[in-house]
């Protein structure tokens, strides 16, 4: 479960492929999930996609630069399916821009697979062991604040190598930002 996000006036360089899903053959199919692939790197501003664990600090990043840079973004219903956000190319380009500027002052997000932690009470620890409600009352004088943001694990005083389990990576930020400048606005669903 996550976010569909559509362009609403996208740049699109020539059409989408098309397939008939009930005649097509199996070599047929293939060749269009790779020609809709080639298609979508392409025409970025058609669409962006996330799970709810990465969105949600996507979201609170629009809300801090928003205030940050005046951006006056009411991000009110970004965190449900009902076509919220932003109209115009204008106010993405803006966003766009205060994305990449993070992104290209950051010492924390240096390389493609580097994470923001968005601090929000869910925990997963590096060894892949469950980490129990009863854990995290256990850490909760201890866990960073809720909303906090982190690049890096954290470590308890238990010895658990903890992070949180809303992240995006570097990578995912970057595709978000192509997305934007070439959305036209966008609706999240």
């Amino acid at each position: 479960m996550g976010v569909d996000i559509s362009g609403r006036n996208p740049i699109i360089r020539g059409p989408q492929p098309q397939i008939n899903w009930a005649t097509a053959t199996e070599t047929e199919k293939e060749e269009y999930w790779v020609a809709n692939t080639a298609w979508q790197k392409e025409n970025p501003g058609d669409y962006f996609r996330a799970n709810w664990w990465s969105w949600r600090p996507i979201h609170a990043l629009i809300e801090i630069l928003s205030d940050k840079h005046g951006l006056d973004i009411d991000t009110s219903y970004y965190g449900s399916n009902d076509g919220a956000g932003l109209e115009d190319k204008e106010s993405c380009d803006k966003l766009a821009d205060a994305i990449q500027e993070l992104l290209d002052n950051s010492t924390q997000l240096t390389e493609e697979n580097d994470r923001l932690y968005l601090c929000l009470g869910s925990w997963s620890s590096m060894d892949k062991s469950y980490v129990t409600s009863e854990m995290v009352e256990d850490l909760d004088e201890e866990l960073p604040e809720h909303g906090s943001i982190l690049y890096r694990p954290f470590v308890a005083s238990n010895g658990m190598i903890l992070t949180s389990a809303h992240s995006t990576s570097k990578r995912h930020l970057e595709e978000f930002v192509k997305f934007l400048r070439e959305c036209g606005g966008f609706e999240i669903w």
